[in-house]
């Protein structure tokens, strides 16, 4: 079977007894570069190489030599840059190099294979956390958890449109005894306020650049205005 060059090294990473796999996950916070990822271990980076070469295959299976969104190293190194969700995903890389027998001269091609689950997280700077307390008739009611549930849907459709959402919302009921209401019984509702609800990517995407200040403010507006509490 003939393989072109472009792909040898890939062809003798899946077929060659001598290739040797590596996997290592990587976390990359949106819009942010990624770090550099190396086409090396660290046992091999203490060695001398003879005519190495290298070859970074992205997640849609294509070769990342020459792609815009790329920064590659002749040493093998790989950055991604202004990273978006939709680049996460394996990226892999072969290091092809030679072995040279001393005594006799004899070439032995090695072959070394580096996998890297790419993954994208994104990260508010400000969430806020939020508790409110209501009056119920009992603790141990069905009605309490329907209650907060419904609350939840109520709270995130009048936010939506500032691309914030409610997550975490969660609740504990106590009962109260005071000396001017008697004995009551309290839901005391926590939640949170996240600026990453349906649609923040599309805002990102037209302002990149102030994407952390633009969900700052809106997560923050949340609060100032929408919330009818």
């Amino acid at each position: 079977m003939r393989v072109s060059v472009k792909n040898r090294a890939l062809f003798l990473c899946l077929h060659h007894s001598l290739c040797v796999g590596h996997e290592l996950n990587v976390y990359v916070k949106v819009f942010t570069n990624s770090p550099f990822l190396v086409c090396m271990d660290l046992a091999l980076s203490q060695e001398r190489i003879i005519d190495p070469n290298y070859l970074w295959i992205g997640p849609d299976g294509r070769d990342l030599r020459g792609q815009e969104h790329v920064t590659l190293t002749e040493t093998g190194k790989l950055m991604v840059m202004g990273f978006r969700v939709s680049m996460s995903g394996a990226y892999l890389c072969t290091l092809s190099h030679k072995i040279i027998e001393t005594s006799t001269q004899e070439e032995t091609e090695m072959v070394e294979a580096y996998k890297f689950m790419v993954y994208a997280y994104r990260e508010a700077d400000h969430a806020y956390q939020v508790s409110v307390r209501f009056t119920t008739t009992r603790c141990r009611l069905k009605t309490n958890g329907l209650f907060v549930e419904k609350l939840s849907e109520i709270l995130n459709s009048t936010i939506s449109h500032l691309t914030c959402h409610i997550t975490d919302s969660s609740y504990k009921c106590y009962s109260i005894r005071t000396p001017k209401n008697g004995l009551q019984y309290e839901l005391f509702v926590n939640f949170l306020v996240n600026p990453f609800g349906p649609g923040w990517e599309e805002v990102c995407h037209r302002i990149p650049y102030d994407c952390e200040d633009v969900t700052n403010r809106r997560v923050r507006q949340v609060l100032c205005q929408s919330l009818p509490l």
